[in-house]
């Protein structure tokens, strides 16, 4: 599977034909080639994928900024930031969120700011290897490709609407068994499991 691969399956929702690349000439390769790309980072920005899932230790800013104790430079890579931690919180680190901010510092470019302490991060990275896609977005990737080129190349909504809807419903299933991938433990308050358990 392969980026021209995806574009012709979505031709193929349309009933539009096949491609051999996309820099080919003709109207249904032009509107893949700019697509494309902004729809996949796009689709990458619209739920926190588990395969474009990253965790890197930040790269520390020497300027100090204000409101905040740190400033860290914001990874090249990432279209979505999701967590801020530190090592000890490395365990458990969505259950106590630490706060953040992302801005831009004069003279250091795009930031991240927070009283973290060698702070690691937890985002969305800006993954362009189809091979590392999962079947689902490959799924709502083709779907929602193939609904934004619907109108230029039918003339039909109605295509155009199945099509966004496919790619929700794409999008559903990963949150669903991204659910069964993760093990989520139930915590009670003490004072509300002490009276049920005891």
């Amino acid at each position: 599977m392969n980026s021209i691969d995806i574009c012709n399956m979505a031709l193929s929702f349309l009933n539009c034909g096949r491609i051999n690349s996309i820099d080919d000439t003709d109207t249904a390769a032009r509107l893949c080639k700019i697509n494309y790309n902004h729809l996949r980072r796009r689709l990458l920005r619209m739920y926190p994928w588990g395969f474009a899932e990253k965790i890197t230790k930040l790269a520390l800013f020497e300027a100090q900024p204000i409101g905040y104790l740190y400033a860290y430079a914001y990874p090249e890579d990432c279209l979505l930031m999701h967590f801020v931690f530190d090592e000890d919180h490395a365990s458990n680190y969505e259950e106590e969120r630490q706060d953040f901010r992302v801005c831009q510092l004069a003279d250091a470019g795009q930031a991240i700011l927070t009283n973290v302490e060698k702070a690691y991060a937890c985002y969305t990275s800006d993954i362009k290897q189809t091979q590392r896609f999962s079947a689902e977005f490959v799924d709502a990737l083709s779907h929602l490709l193939a609904s934004s080129i619907a109108m230029t190349l039918t003339g039909n909504t109605e295509l155009q609407s199945i099509n966004l809807q496919l790619a929700q419903q794409a999008v559903d299933l990963a949150r669903y068994q991204d659910a069964t991938e993760r093990e989520r433990h139930t915590r009670y308050p003490h004072q509300y499991s002490d009276a049920r358990f005891m």
